[in-house]
């Protein structure tokens, strides 16, 4: 449920954006969504599309950079991207902790018409 949210305070930033900017069309949305986040593009596509008649984002390309999760090393304080069920430093072999790169759900930016 929360991707519902999400995607409604995506339009209502989107609106606000293109009245600062003094356009009423968006032809993009920007997003980066980390792939140890909550959120699924999936669902955020869905709700946009049910949610943006009438909006200055209706028919909008959504567009997302995946951002890769990363994890730090405790014991020598390298980071690393995280590969499926392997935590371990690859400069030591110490399991990794996590970081919050990876975890974002983040507005990047709206293309206008």
């Amino acid at each position: 449920m929360h991707d519902h949210h999400e995607a409604v305070h995506i339009l209502e930033h989107a609106e606000e954006a293109a009245k600062q900017q003094g356009k009423n069309k968006v032809t993009k949305i920007h997003l980066a969504i980390g792939d140890s986040s909550t959120y699924s593009e999936e669902s955020i596509r869905m709700f946009l599309e049910d949610n943006w008649k009438g909006t200055v984002c209706e028919g909008a390309e959504l567009c997302v950079r995946h951002v890769k999760t990363v994890l730090r090393c405790p014991r020598c304080a390298a980071t690393f991207e995280r590969v499926p069920f392997h935590y371990e430093c690859p400069k030591c072999g110490t399991p990794g902790e996590p970081t919050d790169i990876g975890k974002e759900m983040d507005i990047e930016g709206f293309t206008f018409a």
